[in-house]
Order: structure tokens, then sequence, then C-alpha cells
């Protein structure tokens, strides 16, 4: 086991916060971008002296890049190809088995999009579900509670990933849960909004879908909005979906206020990086389906 982050975060971190740059219409070399850049690489240094994962740092030099450049969303037109590439991907899948364990899958396989993917291509899903191994296979445990009339809060991820979770939506309604699909108010990074999904007339087959009333990468528990936190606490099952929310709700990352979830979460990821797949004692690239019980208070 290791901890988050790792050494490998500082030149990853770097990297966004170029793309950021980038994105935001600062070119090296302008008078507005040296000046900014090294402020990212102070918060970036900072958070990581600190020890904070690479999501909540993320979510601080996202803020100061759309404060100072006056750009709201650097990677939109990334966003907007994402869509289109994931949309034909999900599509290639074909009829899904009727189980938790196949749409389950599915949705993790949908979680390849990061902002290093290069743009508008299929080939994270190239190799289709036939080629992903899961190390940490929950599902079992999770299908318990997934009675008639349960509430099921899934946490979306990346632009794109809502045409992977459909399936996953369609098999809880078919159950007869109740889902609410809860997606980032404004932009965080390359996470889908609500403006994406409307925009994109992509805000269908997904439940009731709900802001975060933030503009955070992950998730950070203390500083949701009022009807998130209540949703998360009154939730039967809350699914979390990629590496963002892995590293913010995990009881290590010691941001719940009981030490745990209220909850049972359930987190969909693929450990994409070598700190998080280390931190799960699995290789880069493998599934997860963690189950993670609820805190006791």
């Amino acid at each position: 086991m290791s901890f988050i982050p790792g050494p490998e975060c500082a030149p990853c971190l770097d990297g966004l916060a170029r793309a950021v740059l980038a994105g935001c219409g600062l070119l090296p070399g302008a008078a507005k971008t040296g000046p900014l850049a090294a402020r990212l690489d102070e918060v970036i240094a900072d958070g990581l002296a600190r020890g904070h994962s690479p999501a909540l740092i993320a979510s601080r030099f996202l803020a100061l890049a759309r404060q100072e450049s006056g750009v709201d969303d650097p990677f939109a037109a990334k966003k907007r190809q994402d869509m289109a590439a994931a949309r034909r991907a999900a599509a290639g899948l074909g009829p899904l088995p009727a189980t938790l364990a196949a749409v389950a899958r599915a949705a993790i396989l949908g979680n390849a999009l990061d902002h290093f993917t290069g743009p508008g291509q299929d080939g994270p899903w190239r190799g289709g579900l036939g080629e992903l191994r899961l190390g940490v296979d929950d599902l079992a445990q999770a299908e318990a509670l997934l009675r008639p009339g349960a509430l099921v809060a899934i946490l979306a991820d990346n632009c794109g990933e809502q045409a992977f979770d459909r399936p996953l939506v369609g098999h809880l309604l078919g159950r007869g849960c109740q889902v609410a699909y809860v997606v980032k108010s404004a932009p965080a990074q390359n996470d889908l909004t609500l403006d994406d999904l409307r925009h994109a007339g992509e805000d269908y087959g997904l439940g009731r879908i709900v802001g975060t009333g933030s503009a955070q990468v992950g998730l950070d528990p203390r500083e949701v909005s009022a009807e998130i936190g209540a949703l998360l606490a009154r939730a039967d099952l809350v699914i979390a979906k990629g590496m963002g929310h892995y590293e913010t709700l995990r009881p290590a990352a010691g941001l719940w206020p009981h030490g745990g979830p209220p909850r049972p979460l359930l987190l969909l990821f693929l450990a994409k990086c070598a700190p998080v797949a280390r931190s799960l004692d699995l290789a880069p690239g493998q599934g997860v389906a963690l189950l993670i019980p609820p805190a006791e208070v």
C-alpha cells in the first residue's frame, strides 16, 4: 500500500496546468502566461507539500485559472470531441447482459477518458469489455443493496461517460430503484456538467439529473450543497465514478466528517495512474469496483 499523492503526481499536475493555460488561450511567451503559470506552480507545490490529493489541488488551480483568464471552461473543445467519441464507442458495445456485473463493467470501461486521452479518439475502448480486468470486484456485495424502491445516487465523472452509464441507470430503474445522476454544476477539468448534457441533447436515460452546486474535481463532502449532502446521507447506495472521487471520498482522504461515508459507497473507475493503482495494490489499467461501508456514528 502507498499514499496519494505519489512521486508521479507533480509532473502529471504540471501537464494538466499547461493544458489549462493552453485551453485559456494563454500561449508560451504571452504577457499574462508567465505570472499565471508561476501561480499555478505554487498551488501545485503547496498542495503536494501538504499531502493533498491531486483532485483537490487541480480544483484549486482550475479556479485560479478561471478567475485570472476569464475563461470559464478551458476544456470545452475537448469535451465536445470526447462526447462524440464516447457516443460512438458505447454504441459499439452492443446489447449487454441484464446483470449488474455487465452494466457496471461497461460504466468502468467508460472511465477510460481523461484529460490526457487523445481528443476524439476511440482508442481507450478498442479492447471492449473483453479486455477489462477488475482488480477489485465488490459488485456482489453492492447488488445486495438494490432492493425495489432503493435510492441510488450516481456521481458522474468525465464528459462522455454518460453514454456508458446509461445501461447502468437503465438496469437500476428496471429493478425498481430510484436513480439520481449527479453532475457538476460548473466546469471542473473535463468533468460532465449540466450544460454539457443539455447542449448536446444528452440529458435523457439517466434518471433524475442533479447538479453538485460546485466546480470541484471529485467531491469534497465538507463543501457540498445542502441538496447533495441530503442525497448522500439518505441514499441506499452511492456510486461514484472516476479516480477523482476515489481520491476525495475514500476514508483515507480524511474529508468525511465522521471518518467515512454516511451510506454505502461503490467506487467504479479504472486505475489509470501508478499512485492510485499502488494504493490498491493493483497494476495500472485495472478496473475497480470498491464498496466502502458506511461509517459507524
